[in-house]
């Protein structure tokens, strides 16, 4: 136990040992000349302008600057007081940007610059921020009395894009990982887009397309991956609980079965804490990017929309068709459980597609119920989740789902004796917009342009491919086009 840890000589000099080597490592003076020495370092890469000779820096100084400076940040904050970190931003932004990202070939590092910008930079949301403690002149430039990240011209041109791009790659960092990272990155593209000085940045987004997809894919994907933890083991946590709170049920168990379930229990618990921060960040991000109309039509292109789609009635399914919203927990405020405001992030993203005929078609397509949604739309009111034209576009989908689905279903009656020619070959439905892939093989464009997101290889016999590698089954498509108006004219006829 801990008290014959503390009787023992060998851990006592240990501890003494550590405490030693701490008051040496954050001796005032030591500090303040090592954050000098990282921060010169920092300014040397930042003016090194040809890419040859930064190429050939160490990935070790930059890893240096910034795994000594969070180290400081949460440790000893305030020895960060006299610090002047402009070149360690300016850093940070440089080798996140377009020009310079490949530059960090490192993925972990890649996403600890992330961490930085975070940690350092971003100004604390209030008193009870851990990052409070960081001194306020650490992230703010003293000469224009504003901080970095609203001041600096090279995070205000390139910031917003590389931070989108950034959450994608963090995919490969492992699992707990990449969720602490995309939290944290998530937590910064919010404060970029609530400043007007980054606005013209999220603008330029929308016109590197495949850049955007990529980012809306991985934000996709791990939305889905979020809920299905929480949703699973939220269940068992409760349960676990009511167990432990039972003297007689709890009694009954022999000491080995108690220790699995109260191991299980702190791993879904350790599992949720990692995955809700991020699924409420995530949830509420597509909301406030789909208020810009440029950023919402590329949700709505081919290779997204259904993606979209079936990731929000994923979500609302889980919410309310699984009664998620009854699940009750002894601690959601430790695990951050807050499904009112999932719902009401949820409810406004399907308000503000609702208008798009796109949208409303790959809802009917999807199977989507508008009983579920009427069912999401009374706590909504009672609890006043949304309000105004937010409400009356929530409101208003229902209504429009169902007379969208009597034309879906009226279409897919014409085409349910297609010939099998006319069938996608990977997923067996019609294709409108068919292609040819390097195997010989037919697919319509979007199954095979939603496939490549997560798998660059031709799905037949996996060789790699990209999107520019397919070819328009011109011929086919034109038989498609003849049999569907003569499908069309015979049933006209027929009434």
């Amino acid at each position: 136990g801990s008290s014959d840890l503390q009787n023992d000589p060998q851990f006592s000099l240990l501890v003494s040992r550590q405490r030693s080597s701490e008051v040496a490592l954050f001796q005032e003076d030591m500090v303040a000349d090592h954050l000098q020495f990282l921060d010169l370092m920092a300014k040397v890469l930042v003016e090194m302008d040809k890419t040859d000779e930064l190429r050939h820096m160490p990935e070790d100084f930059v890893s240096d600057v910034c795994h000594v400076i969070t180290s400081i940040a949460k440790v000893k904050p305030k020895l960060l007081r006299d610090l002047n970190s402009m070149y360690t931003f300016k850093l940070v932004v440089k080798l996140l940007s377009p020009k310079y990202a490949s530059m960090v070939r490192n993925y972990n590092l890649r996403a600890v610059l992330g961490d930085v910008l975070y940690e350092i930079f971003l100004p604390p949301d209030d008193s009870r921020d851990r990052r409070d403690s960081v001194p306020q002149s650490v992230y703010t430039d003293s000469r224009v009395g504003e901080t970095y990240i609203l001041s600096d011209t090279g995070a205000q041109e390139t910031l917003a894009p590389s931070l989108l791009l950034l959450y994608g790659e963090v995919e490969h960092t492992g699992y707990y990982d990449r969720m602490s990272h995309r939290a944290k990155i998530s937590s910064v593209i919010k404060y970029l887009w609530e400043s007007k000085q980054h606005r013209p940045a999220f603008r330029r987004i929308t016109q590197n397309k495949d850049s955007f997809i990529k980012f809306a894919n991985g934000i996709m994907n791990e939305t889905n991956t979020l809920i299905a933890t929480v949703m699973q083991k939220l269940p068992e946590i409760r349960e676990a609980q009511l167990k432990m709170k039972n003297p007689q049920e709890w009694g009954a168990l022999s000491e080995e079965e108690q220790k699995q379930i109260s191991e299980r229990l702190e791993e879904h618990e350790r599992d949720v804490k990692h995955a809700l921060p991020l699924c409420n960040k995530t949830l509420q991000m597509f909301g406030y990017l789909n208020t810009d109309e440029d950023i919402r039509k590329l949700f709505l292109l081919d290779e997204l929309c259904s993606r979209l789609v079936a990731m929000l009635l994923h979500v609302m399914t889980k919410l309310v068709g699984s009664k998620g919203l009854e699940l009750k927990v002894d601690n959601p405020e430790e695990l951050e459980f807050k499904p009112k405001m999932m719902l009401r992030d949820l409810c406004y993203i399907f308000g503000l597609f609702a208008k798009a005929e796109v949208f409303q078609v790959e809802c009917a397509k999807s199977g989507c119920d508008p009983g579920l949604l009427r069912q999401a739309l009374k706590p909504v009111k009672k609890l006043n989740l949304l309000q105004g034209e937010q409400l009356e576009a929530f409101e208003s989908f229902p209504a429009l789902l169902e007379e969208v689905a009597k034309r879906v279903a009226e279409d897919e009656a014409i085409l349910g004796d297609a010939p099998d020619e006319f069938l996608d070959e990977i997923l067996s439905t019609f294709m409108k917009d068919p292609v040819i892939l390097p195997s010989g093989h037919f697919v319509d464009r979007p199954t095979i342009a939603q496939h490549l997101l997560n798998d660059p290889t031709d799905p037949f016999n996996r060789q790699p491919m990209t999107i520019d590698d397919v070819k328009p089954a011109t011929e086919l498509k034109a038989k498609i086009d003849a049999w569907i108006s003569e499908k069309k004219e015979s049933k006209m006829s027929d009434n």
